[in-house]
């Protein structure tokens, strides 16, 4: 494809060589005196589902960007810009809004990618990255991922999916059985899921989809999981659902079945509606607080000391993408425009709470490492709390196992996962 981003990063001369001798970073760099204020453009949605995710995503952005005092020293003002449930007729509205009535030099968005995709050449016309943020619950087709001014920053979910699809196999058996709702099962992390079972020569007993009239789901579900007799089940489900499911499962017989789920249910802030029922719990997580290394626990410190609560997904999430944004900002050496910040942008390489941290020149798509968790108890409270198995190296975004996705045929879920 003549446009493709490749091509548009070669003749910008930000290709793969340029890349190569950008290391990753052991420290912030401090940001040369700029031409003027970057202007971020924030994208914020609502969650009542998990209402405190939105908070925490801004609250990590700004702790994030907000690199030796850049917001005090005015290299970087944030103009936020509320969202609603994130569908394309206000998103688009809104962004229209930033990029030529508050003239933002950037934009990040918590957002659907298929909303994104919709309206993503506005961002190409006016110049200006806009970066996608999401539990990245959702492929990104091959126009999203050759618009050069498009990036995707997320928690992985497609990819973690595929793997705990492949360690459920590999780890307990070839017989897998999944419940899930409507609302969760209409994106593509419940795919990949399927295909790494498939990928690992496992086979899906059943796909138990909970009916909307149905108020005894679980002991549906559970009659069914005592009649197939499963290896493992893979609970794709959130909220009240998750937490109903979990806890009469574990009260059941089938309850020594090994039980896969999200990293959102074995998120800290959902543990403790779970109690000791959250124990034993597995699932491929992009983040955790107990990673050990510098950045995550700078990371940690400060935003307890700034906030006064604990960190979640998001707000790892949020931090990682205002740190990714100072990141590139600081090597555009005080030139501050959209091409230079898309070419630095392309190019960032750096140490994020998750790890080691890399955009893929290609496909705009940001690249982390993934952990295995385990829920266990505490000796020293009550509360259970996720401790690391091992890392993993997650398949890559684009892999052609994921190749049926690359179409514009998609469920009516437009919303980001869990932001409705």
């Amino acid at each position: 494809m003549e446009n493709s981003r490749r091509n548009f990063l070669k003749i910008f001369g930000s290709g793969v060589a340029a890349a190569a001798a950008n290391p990753v970073m052991s420290s912030v760099s401090k940001i040369t005196k700029p031409s003027k204020t970057l202007r971020v453009g924030l994208l914020q949605p609502q969650s009542n589902i998990c209402p405190q995710y939105p908070y925490s995503f801004v609250n990590g952005f700004r702790l994030g960007i907000d690199q030796n005092k850049a917001i005090k020293k005015q290299h970087v003002e944030i103009v936020n810009e509320p969202n609603g449930y994130g569908t394309p007729f206000i998103s688009k509205q809104n962004a229209q809004k930033l990029l030529y009535e508050n003239n933002v030099d950037l934009v990040v968005g918590l957002l659907g990618s298929e909303v994104a995709g919709q309206f993503d050449d506005m961002f190409a016309k006016k110049k200006v990255p806009f970066i996608v943020c999401n539990a990245g619950e959702n492929y990104a087709t091959r126009p999203m991922r050759d618009n050069p001014y498009l990036y995707f920053n997320t928690l992985n979910l497609l990819q973690n999916n595929y793997s705990s699809g492949e360690y459920a196999v590999n780890k307990y058996g070839k017989k897998g059985f999944v419940i899930t709702s409507l609302y969760d099962s209409g994106y593509d992390a419940l795919y990949a899921f399927q295909k790494g079972v498939e990928n690992a020569k496992g086979t899906l007993k059943e796909i138990f989809v909970i009916k909307a009239t149905d108020k005894d789901f679980s002991s549906h579900a559970i009659s069914t999981i005592e009649e197939l007799k499963p290896d493992f089940v893979y609970a794709l489900l959130s909220g009240d659902q998750a937490r109903d499911f979990i806890i009469q499962f574990k009260n059941q017989s089938t309850g020594s079945t090994p039980l896969i789920t999200t990293p959102f249910v074995t998120d800290q802030p959902f543990l403790p509606s779970l109690g000791s029922y959250a124990e034993s719990l597995v699932a491929t997580t992009p983040w955790d607080r107990k990673l050990n290394n510098s950045e995550n626990k700078k990371f940690c410190k400060n935003y307890k000391e700034t906030y006064r609560s604990e960190p979640d997904h998001f707000a790892a999430l949020g931090y990682e993408t205002g740190l990714m944004v100072y990141t590139a900002l600081a090597n555009c050496n005080g030139l501050v425009d959209g091409e230079n910040l898309r070419k630095e942008l392309s190019r960032v390489k750096m140490k994020s709470p998750r790890g080691n941290f890399s955009v893929n020149m290609e496909t705009g798509w940001t690249e982390t490492p993934a952990y295995r968790i385990e829920v266990g108890g505490n000796l020293f409270t009550s509360l259970p709390e996720p401790n690391l198995i091992e890392e993993i190296a997650l398949i890559e975004h684009n892999n052609r196992e994921f190749d049926s996705l690359d179409n514009d045929h998609r469920s009516g879920w437009l919303n980001p996962y869990l932001f409705i």
